[in-house]
């Protein structure tokens, strides 16, 4: 996640800056034990889950702010691990 956010990558974005808080948890018992291998970790930022328009274009597109119903999603891109299994 260090790695996404220094290339500026964000799942949150806030007055123009982008955070990434979200973080991924993998307990090292799973990973060499059971040959489960570490690839890499992702936003996900499609289209169709940020603002098309306006002051926010680019943003996730909320499903709520100030009160007010925008029928989107959330305020955060979901995240997620990319993860091997050798045979």
């Amino acid at each position: 996640m260090k790695n996404l956010h220094k290339k500026g990558v964000g799942s949150l974005a806030y007055r123009d800056r982008w955070f990434l808080f979200d973080q991924i948890l993998i307990s090292y018992s799973l990973m060499p034990a059971k040959g489960v291998f570490f690839i890499e970790a992702k936003v996900f930022s499609p289209d169709f889950l940020k603002n098309k328009k306006g002051k926010y274009k680019g943003y996730p597109f909320r499903s709520e702010i100030h009160g007010g119903q925008l029928s989107g999603y959330s305020d955060h891109f979901p995240i997620y691990a990319l993860m091997g299994k050798t045979k």
